[in-house]
């Protein structure tokens, strides 16, 4: 599977944006009725899917803004679509930080405006919160977050993601552990808080065995995303499973991939720069003997996250890699065939614009 909503479902808004020629004069009509106000108010007064679909709107009308992408975060967070969000945070990454590079500055600055007129509103302090926390602002994430369970001791965003920026911030995490199980309490069925709970056992307080339980209720609960997918893949590499593990990573990359590019072989004490765009993932020949190592590193001035996958010559995924190197993939291999392989390499969850570096040692 080489087309998944996560950016296809992008790129075709991009498609149907004014000036792309896709947009009829009555989705040019309602484009103009939905305005970030309005979705704001519908947020304001409890709507939060009439919201979603105000912001959706905005976001067709002008999918490089970084508006229409904050306003639905907001609103599929109040929801308890923290997964959802994630992806959309994703979509400000891909689409609009290379035009906007100052996006998120702005996003922090809205938020500290609504707060210092509204210290008290629970959804600027939700919309807020997430902002640090998917900026890894954990310190910053934590003071909101207490700031909205005192106003909320019950709020189940408020103790999942205090849990969980307390755990990635390495404070805390005894009570970064409650705060979690307080979540699981007040919502077991949820896959978005099983999610963020795996979340949180693995690039946190590292748990491989707890990580994988909860990834796995989050995949049974309908959560099929790329991050899970990464989730279990961290997990089966720890249990020493590589086969397993390169599985999941490849699932991750197929359900990111909108443009699979074919380069030159890759030999040994040889490099490749590759120019990346959100959805393409660069497969790059690499032919082995029986026996033969290999060594793969990979890095970027441009971004700081990325993710591979060998495939054998009949396309059998043997090895992968996510974050090996801080969070730059990497990995060390004994070929157990002789042919040629094929590596697929991108940018975690395929986001990020800028070159890449894959070297072969």
């Amino acid at each position: 599977m080489l087309r998944t909503a996560f950016l296809a479902v992008v790129v075709s808004t991009l498609t149907l944006a004014p000036g792309g020629g896709g947009s009829s004069s009555a989705e040019a009509a309602a484009a103009e009725r939905c305005t970030a106000e309005s979705g704001q108010r519908f947020i304001d007064s409890g709507r939060y899917e009439q919201a979603i679909r105000q912001f959706t709107c905005v976001i067709e009308a002008a999918p490089t803004e970084v508006e229409g992408y904050r306003g639905r975060i907001e609103a599929e967070l109040l929801l308890g679509q923290y997964s959802n969000a994630l992806a959309d945070h994703g979509r400000i990454i891909a689409f609009v930080l290379p035009i906007h590079p100052d996006a998120k500055k702005t996003i922090f600055e809205r938020y500290a405006y609504r707060l210092s007129v509204a210290p008290e509103d629970v959804p600027a302090l939700t919309g807020a919160s997430f902002a640090r926390w998917t900026s890894f602002d954990y310190a910053i994430a934590i003071h909101l977050l207490n700031r909205l369970l005192e106003i909320q001791p019950d709020n189940l965003y408020g103790n999942l993601f205090r849990g969980s920026s307390r755990l990635l911030h390495g404070s805390s995490p005894a009570s970064g552990i409650a705060d979690l199980e307080q979540a699981i309490a007040q919502a077991p069925d949820s896959a978005d808080v099983r999610f963020i709970v795996a979340d949180a056992y693995t690039y946190g307080l590292s748990d491989p065995v707890r990580a994988f339980a909860e990834a796995s209720l989050a995949l049974e609960g309908g959560l099929d995303t790329p991050r899970v997918h990464a989730i279990l893949a961290v997990s089966y590499a720890a249990f020493g499973d590589q086969l397993a593990a390169a599985a999941e990573i490849k699932i991750h990359i197929d359900e990111v991939t909108t443009e699979l590019v074919p380069t030159s072989p890759l030999s040994a004490g040889a490099s490749l720069t590759l120019a990346l765009v959100p959805g393409r993932v660069y497969e790059i020949p690499v032919a082995l003997t029986a026996g033969q190592p290999i060594a793969i590193t990979t890095s970027s001035r441009d971004f700081y996250d990325s993710i591979i996958v060998l495939l054998a010559p009949d396309g059998t995924p043997v090895i992968g890699s996510d974050d090996a190197n801080f969070y730059f993939a990497a990995f060390e291999w004994v070929a157990a065939q002789t042919g040629t392989y094929r590596l697929w390499a991108t940018s975690f969850e395929s986001v990020d614009t800028g070159e890449i570096v894959v070297a072969r040692n």
